[in-house]
């Protein structure tokens, strides 16, 4: 009878500990996500990850992600449903279809990437490799001909198209100086 006591006791223990780090992680991936964008938009966002799984439902018409786990810098994100529909897009590898403007925060930064391939998983020298980009904004225009003037040089200081030749071409638009 001591035994069977003592091992639901072990259990009881065991599962609290797992629920308690359950719960920890779930607060992070909330904190994570809410972090990349103002807090107008995320206190109020739906909070997913990057399964698809819900964290949180929201009442705007926001989705924040967390920092995703697969990349060596800190990159949440807070977008509409255009962006929504893109980065589900841009995942499966099919042409993104959205008609209307699209518009992200990536306030806590953003990983290394390449400014002109959107698969590229390694460094492709500093004209194309885009590092140390801080919080920025993204805009998805539906329309390419608006594109026009609008630089691809990320270099350039300001705004710029970013993959500019290819189905996932959006406007990116540094908040900080670089």
């Amino acid at each position: 009878m001591l035994r069977g006591i003592t091992m639901r006791k072990t259990l009881i223990t065991f599962l609290s500990l797992f629920v308690i780090s359950v719960t920890a992680f779930a607060q992070e991936q909330l904190e994570s996500a809410m972090s990349a964008g103002p807090a107008s938009i995320s206190a109020e966002a739906t909070i997913q990850a990057w399964d698809g799984t819900v964290l949180r439902e929201g009442s705007n018409q926001w989705t924040c992600l967390p920092d995703r786990p697969d990349t060596e810098a800190t990159d949440p994100w807070c977008v509409n449903a255009p962006w929504l529909e893109f980065l589900q897009s841009y995942v499966n590898k099919t042409e993104p279809a959205y008609d209307q403007i699209g518009f992200a925060y990536m306030l806590a930064g953003d990983s290394p990437v390449s400014n002109s391939d959107p698969y590229a998983t390694e460094a492709t020298g500093p004209e194309d490799w885009v590092t140390d980009l801080g919080a920025h904004l993204m805009m998805l225009i539906p329309d390419r001909m608006h594109f026009d003037g609008i630089s691809s040089d990320h270099l350039n200081g300001g705004p710029w198209i970013m993959w500019p030749d290819t189905p996932y071409a959006h406007i990116m638009i540094p908040i900080e100086s670089r």
